[in-house]
């Protein structure tokens, strides 16, 4: 008789089952240590209990304590808000440290072609040349002192005739640029600066050569004539443009939100004064040193370096506006003495807007040479304002400059007599404007500008077109 299912079948299920719990009592260890350990990537389970050991562990002996490492190189610094445009990491010189000190080498390349015309006569003067070739040194001894040095090749094989009277390819020579050194007088609070430097005028003046936002300066922060740019406190020829030798207190309120800068400077020395019939000569040079001046207020961040810059292009934001004064006094004659004064203000906002930055720069100077120096009073308005297009890197920028001189009469000996313009001294309206093309941000850009000058006195306008590549390394 076959056998009835249900007799053999129960001990085979209860057989089946028993095993099954014996392979997962043998497999619980495991999966209770793999709860309790997470994967590289995830955290802890919830549910995750850690196992009770049958006796407590004995105590683990100190170690003996490791030796100090200095983590200054080690830990990465902390990450900050990046540009808003997406340029490649700017290009920085490690500097070389020895001893207490610190030193960095750096250039700045200035390539450029320009086709310029002129008021008095017909066709355009075309030029290949350097409009910038420069080597930097700068760097730190100890924690105190700072020092910068730098020389110029300005204009390097340019044909200009209107600015250096040169018949031929210019090499105006050598010069030392910049050459100061720094003490902080009161850390991060008070600094001096000793040196040929610029003086605290403009913001466009105080601005990096290799920083601006335009393809240079504005023709009238140095310029104090539209015939040249000859230094008017009597420097001769081809000059470092606007420097001078002094010494000047920076002072840096609020972080630097209040900056004020104040010093003095060598400016124009008098010469020898003759002997004459009432008494001995007077020496020379013995008048008052050059004084100037500067408050800057920033609303957003600071600009608490020596230099400042046209664009931060997105690693600042920056609202700033200032003032500054400059003046210097004749009080070495027997006669009436004279007096040389400067003024002027400037505001600058450079800002993330939508997928780019807006930059606005407006200046204004005013200057009066008195009886001291050859400078009539005149006044200039200048500006820029421009848009940089982050996603393609693209700067559209237009550029306004106004100098206003005062008119003249017909013949000074007739009283009331026409006023006509100056033809020493004419008015002159610049406007224009080109593209930035920044790739590599300020360490290699390329920039192409239009320019059209109208002057007053003059047998027609005349255009300037320039097109520049920069590579600077510092």
């Amino acid at each position: 008789m076959p056998p009835s299912p249900g007799k053999n079948s129960l001990p085979k299920a209860l057989a089946s089952r028993l095993a099954s719990l014996a392979v997962a009592g043998l497999l619980l260890p495991g999966l209770r240590a793999y709860a309790q350990t997470p994967d590289s990537g995830g955290e802890p389970g919830e549910d995750a209990r850690p196992e009770k050991p049958d006796k407590p562990a004995k105590a683990a002996v100190p170690a003996a304590p490791a030796e100090p490492v200095d983590t200054t190189f080690t830990e990465p610094p902390v990450a900050e808000a990046g540009p808003y445009v997406p340029f490649a990491p700017p290009v920085v010189p490690r500097p070389i440290e020895y001893s207490g000190a610190t030193i960095q080498f750096g250039i700045l390349a200035q390539p450029q072609f320009e086709m310029a015309g002129g008021t008095d006569s017909d066709g355009m003067t075309k030029n290949l040349f350097l409009r910038r070739a420069r080597f930097m040194v700068g760097g730190t001894v100890y924690k105190y002192f700072e020092y910068f040095f730098q020389v110029d090749f300005p204009n390097l094989f340019k044909l200009d005739l209107s600015d250096t009277m040169a018949t031929d390819k210019n090499a105006p020579g050598l010069n030392i640029q910049d050459f100061f050194v720094t003490v902080k007088a009161l850390g991060e609070l008070i600094k001096i600066d000793a040196g040929f430097m610029l003086p605290p005028l403009s913001h466009n003046t105080l601005e990096s050569a290799a920083k601006l936002y335009g393809n240079d300066y504005f023709a009238n922060s140095f310029r104090r004539n539209v015939f040249n740019v000859t230094d008017p406190f009597g420097s001769d020829g081809e000059s470092p443009v606007g420097r001078d030798t002094g010494v000047q207190a920076r002072v840096l309120v609020l972080n630097g939100h209040i900056n004020v800068r104040a010093g003095a400077f060598m400016g124009h020395r008098v010469r020898l004064v003759p002997v004459d019939a009432t008494g001995p000569s007077l020496i020379g040079g013995m008048n008052m040193f050059r004084l100037a001046g500067r408050l800057q207020i920033n609303l957003l961040d600071a600009e608490p370096g020596f230099f400042y810059q046209g664009t931060y292009l997105g690693t600042k934001k920056i609202v700033s506006f200032g003032g500054f004064y400059d003046f210097q006094q004749n009080t070495s004659t027997r006669e009436e003495s004279g007096k040389y004064q400067s003024w002027g203000g400037d505001l600058l906002v450079d800002l993330p807007l939508g997928p780019g930055i807006l930059t606005a720069q407006a200046n204004v100077v005013q200057w009066d040479g008195g009886t001291f120096l050859p400078l009539p009073k005149d006044r200039a308005y200048m500006g820029e304002l421009g848009y940089l297009i982050g996603p393609i890197k693209l700067s559209p920028i237009v550029r306004v400059e106004t100098l206003v001189a005062p008119l003249v009469p017909t013949d000074a000996t007739m009283p009331g007599s026409p006023l006509i313009a100056d033809p020493n001294n004419p008015s002159e309206i610049r406007y224009g404007g080109g593209l930035a093309f920044w790739p590599y941000g300020h360490n290699s850009n390329l920039k192409v500008f239009f320019t059209h000058v109208h002057r007053n006195i003059g047998l027609h306008d005349f255009s300037v077109i320039d097109a520049q590549w920069q590579v600077f390394y510092f």
